[in-house]
């Protein structure tokens, strides 16, 4: 053996010196840690290598430092049809790359997880919420741009029953994004069209009531039908998964508009909906002429 290559022994060779320390400096040495490598090795050369039982790794010197050779049995990388991942492999190079198209379809809800490369963070990967996504005013400018026929962004609330502080008045109060607590009874919200909102009416406070529509001030109550044009009912008020939506489309306008306010109201009840109101309206601006949803909740 040669240092820097192999050597062929034959009956009668010389083992000289500078042989022998070759033959040496290639045996597989075990010590407990690279420090008692180090004392035992003073003449180690590049390439020199031992066991280190303390770390249960093969180490060899590079000529400053001992580098360790990661052990592992690892046969081949695969990805699931729905992992939102493709790529893979059995040897050499094995790469992945991100496949959205390869992941599960679903209805994103305002807990679902996002994962977000925070530029505050030196870009550290971390995840939030869809609830907790700050909308700026550009942000809320495209949104307010999606014309329907495309995939329809749907805006929850969560809405509850209770007195409206006179003692005998029980009506709607409504919650969305991180709103918690009791709700409000008198927001004023601007909404488009090309959305779906969608009134989860799961409360316990929901026994014995629900939540209509009508072009009419306090539906039933008050000589009206109910609204039902794209608006889905699902379960029953007061039980777990019930809701309410609606899908504001040129078809929920009417020809020429002629929807233009809506009333909220418990058939059950009368006076629930207060004098709130769901207010569409052509909203003229220069250039042309943009349809809006305003919802107008007042006590």
């Amino acid at each position: 053996m040669a240092a820097g290559g192999w050597f062929d022994w034959t009956t009668g060779d010389l083992v000289t010196e500078s042989r022998f320390q070759d033959i040496q400096d290639s045996l597989v040495f075990i010590f407990s840690s690279e420090s008692a490598a180090n004392s035992a090795l003073t003449n180690k050369v590049e390439g020199t290598i031992f066991y280190d039982t303390g770390a249960d790794r093969i180490k060899a010197w590079n000529g400053s430092a001992w580098i360790a050779a990661e052990l592992g049995d690892i046969e081949a990388v695969t990805t699931s049809s729905t992992s939102g991942l493709s790529g893979g492999g059995s040897s050499g190079s094995i790469a992945l790359s991100i496949a959205p198209n390869q992941a599960t379809t679903a209805t994103p809800t305002t807990s679902d997880l996002l994962l977000i490369g925070d530029a505050d963070d030196s870009n550290a990967v971390k995840k939030t919420t869809i609830n907790n996504l700050p909308i700026s005013s550009a942000t809320q400018t495209a949104l307010d741009n999606i014309t329907a026929g495309t995939s329809t962004l749907t805006i929850a609330f969560d809405v509850k029953v209770a007195d409206d502080g006179s003692g005998s008045q029980n009506v709607f109060y409504f919650l969305n994004g991180t709103d918690s607590g009791a709700g409000t009874r008198s927001p004023q919200m601007t909404l488009s069209t090309g959305f779906k909102y969608k009134f989860d009416v799961s409360d316990s406070s929901f026994s014995g009531h629900n939540l209509k529509f009508s072009t009419t001030a306090d539906g039933s109550h008050g000589g009206g039908s109910e609204f039902t044009t794209n608006v889905t009912t699902s379960g029953t008020p007061g039980s777990a998964n019930a809701f309410v939506q609606i899908e504001i489309t040129p078809e929920t306008l009417g020809i020429a508009g002629a929807v233009k306010t809506l009333y909220y109201y418990c058939s059950n009840h009368s006076g629930m909906g207060g004098s709130g109101s769901l207010s569409l309206y052509p909203a003229a601006s220069s250039g042309g002429t943009s349809i809006g949803l305003v919802l107008a909740l007042s006590g």
